[in-house]
C-alpha cells in the first residue's frame, strides 16, 4: 500500500548534476516554433556553474517519512541527472526559507549536504515539513 501524501505541490528543484539534452530539446523547440537553442545552452551552462546545478520541474510529495521529489515527464524528456529524490524527515538537520525572484526557496540541510527547492507557498510547506521532523525527534 501506497504510503499517505500529507502535502503535494509543484516545484522546481535544484540538481548538481542535471545535464540538458541539447540535440532533444532542438527538436521539441522547433516544433513548437520557440526560440534558439544554441543561446540557450549557452545560458543554461552560465547559469549551471554559478548556481551549482540546474532547476527541474516536477512534483514534491511530503509523507510522515520523506520529502519526494520527482521530475516531471517534459523534464524527463530533454534533461538527464538525479531526476528523482527520496530525502527521508529522519535525514532532516534544519529547514530553511530562502529568498527567491517569484517564489521562495524551501532549503533541507542534511548532514550529507542540502537540497533546495521552490514553490508557491514556499513558507507553509517549510514550516510543515519542520513540524514534521520536529515531532520525529
Amino acid at each position: 500500500m501506497a504510503e499517505e501524501i500529507v502535502k503535494s505541490k509543484w516545484v522546481n528543484f535544484l540538481v548538481a548534476d542535471a545535464e540538458v539534452n541539447y540535440g532533444l530539446a532542438d527538436d521539441v523547440y522547433s516544433v513548437a516554433g520557440s526560440g534558439n537553442v544554441g543561446a540557450l545552452s549557452r545560458v543554461m551552462e552560465a547559469f549551471k556553474q554559478a548556481n551549482g546545478g540546474l532547476w527541474v520541474g516536477g512534483k514534491m510529495a511530503l509523507t510522515r517519512t520523506a520529502v519526494r521529489l520527482s521530475a516531471s515527464a517534459l523534464n524527463r524528456l530533454v534533461q538527464e541527472g538525479t531526476l528523482d529524490i527520496d530525502l527521508p524527515l529522519a535525514m532532516i538537520r534544519k529547514v530553511t526559507l530562502e529568498g527567491g525572484f517569484v517564489t521562495k526557496i524551501v532549503r533541507l540541510d542534511t548532514d550529507a549536504g542540502s537540497v533546495k527547492f521552490r514553490c508557491f507557498g514556499a513558507r507553509d510547506v517549510a514550516a510543515l515539513i519542520e513540524k514534521m521532523t520536529l515531532s520525529r525527534a
